[in-house]
């Protein structure tokens, strides 16, 4: 493989390692301090306000994204191809996001209305959807940063917004604010995020002219909909969980909501490592003229992001226990099995990410839609199975079957798109490391810090003795993009 991908990659491969790691860094950052507040809402509200705040961000996060459907991808797909387009696109695909958000919201606003949810578990809805909508608006502009390879200016955005969110809302709480105070941080929070990027966007990458044209908004929506289609379905998959556990079990009472929501927020945060590489990918993918590049940098890419996830999901299984009672207390012991099962999610959701960013910028977004459509189906009616029996043990169990199966299936359709994916080139070596750490951490029964250091070290080890032995010129590669992106640093 070494071969194709230096050639077809060149400085295409170094700008997709300097843009995940500006990407990754700010979102590290940003994620450290949105777990710092959820884990003070945990703390301070209980299973059952926390559950209400989970409840109030799932669902409407999963209507608002409706707003868009697919035109931030066809965005930054077609501006990526051609920066001159940024002036038709930027305005309307705006103007459409921000007025299907306002018909969204009062969806969710009649759903909780028709349900028999207390005063301020509706309230937070209404709270906490502004805030989303603030963000969903707010990820067009992120688009256009995408577009122009510029995805540290998303990381400056993100990291204010979060760490001021993350600040003020903890001060409230412990200023005895409940869950309206911290619904309205989140959401201001959110509307700060936002002003920022339109700032940024407008200083350091480009001043758009505001060519605002009501007759473009259809042709876009329909554009956009095979692409909206692939990003509604792959979102329900990871929030329709805690919407259907709240449905299925909340009313009066949303704690095993919180129980599953406090695993679930652990598996949330790693998700930036695959967001960031996925958007890094996706410009150098959306200007490929062959097949082969596209499947040599598919295989290349999967093995750069399981081998960076493999650590991190499989130390939430092997230390899910340690891990929820340093975070949340004894009084979360219950989210130690759903943890257990979402550490899966955490390493799959990266295959699947990133399945999606090859077949949305290769054009083909409704291949990703078929399959995801094929999951969700499964996904919704193991739920309505398990949910009334086994609450947040059986939505974190059906969380990580629908995981596995799309990324079966994801890497199946790839080959069959752009010719056969090399299974073992692209996770063997993962696979490996993974075996290794298992291993070193139940032998040892360490505690949670010595544990998660043998076994990141044993992982390592294991990693690059089978790389150094089964494909070293992959090796050399990825040697060569982290020397450089260091020499850029430097």
């Amino acid at each position: 493989m070494a071969g194709p991908v230096q050639g077809n990659m060149g400085g295409g491969g170094r700008r997709i390692a300097r843009n995940a790691a500006m990407r990754a860094g700010g979102e590290l950052i940003g994620k450290l301090a949105s777990m710092a507040f959820f884990i003070a809402i945990a703390r301070e509200l209980g299973e059952s306000g926390f559950g209400d705040f989970v409840f109030a961000l799932s669902l409407t996060s999963i209507l608002v994204l409706a707003s868009g459907f697919g035109t931030e991808e066809l965005l930054a797909r077609e501006v990526a191809r051609d920066h001159g387009r940024i002036h038709g696109y930027l305005a309307n695909v705006a103007a459409v996001k921000l007025v299907l958000s306002v018909a969204l919201l009062l969806v969710a606003a009649a759903i909780v209305n028709l349900g028999d949810w207390p005063a301020d578990a509706r309230a937070a809805v209404y709270i906490v959807g502004i805030g989303v909508a603030f963000e969903n608006l707010g990820r067009t502009w992120h688009s256009v940063f995408t577009a122009y390879e510029r995805l540290e200016m998303i990381s400056v955005s993100l990291v204010i917004q979060r760490t001021l969110t993350a600040a003020v809302g903890i001060a409230v709480l412990l200023m005895g604010g409940g869950l309206i105070a911290v619904s309205i941080v989140f959401s201001v929070g959110a509307l700060v995020g936002f002003l920022i990027a339109t700032q940024v966007l407008r200083r350091y990458v480009v001043a758009p002219r505001w060519e605002l044209d009501r007759a473009r908004w259809m042709p876009l929506l329909k554009a956009g909909v095979p692409i909206g289609m692939a990003a509604l379905l792959f979102t329900i998959l990871m929030r329709v969980d805690a919407t259907l556990l709240g449905l299925l079990t909340g009313g009066e009472d949303n704690s095993e909501v919180g129980i599953y929501g406090a695993a679930y927020r652990l598996v949330e945060a790693t998700l930036f490592i695959s967001w960031a590489f996925g958007a890094s990918a996706l410009p150098w993918f959306s200007r490929q003229s062959s097949d082969a590049n596209v499947l040599r940098g598919y295989e290349f890419g999967l093995k750069a992001i399981t081998s960076v996830l493999t650590p991190i999901g499989l130390g939430l299984v092997l230390l899910a226990e340690p891990v929820i009672d340093l975070l949340y207390g004894p009084d979360y012991s219950e989210a130690v099995l759903p943890l257990r099962l979402l550490g899966t999610v955490a390493i799959l959701y990266g295959i699947n990410s990133f399945a999606s960013t090859l077949l949305i910028s290769r054009d083909r977004p409704h291949d990703f839609t078929r399959m995801a459509l094929v999951v969700s189906v499964v996904n919704v009616v193991m739920n309505i199975i398990l949910i009334p029996e086994y609450g947040a043990d059986g939505t974190a169990f059906t969380a990580a079957v629908s995981a596995v199966l799309m990324a079966v299936i994801s890497v199946t359709l790839a080959g069959h798109r752009f010719g056969r994916v090399g299974v073992i080139r692209a996770f063997g070596a993962p696979l490996v490391g993974g075996v290794a750490m298992t291993g070193v951490v139940l032998a040892t029964g360490l505690p949670l810090v010595p544990a998660a250091i043998l076994g990141v070290a044993a992982y390592a080890v294991g990693l690059l003795a089978f790389e150094r032995l089964a494909f070293p010129d992959d090796l050399a590669r990825m040697r060569s993009l982290v020397t450089r992106r260091r020499g850029a640093l430097a």
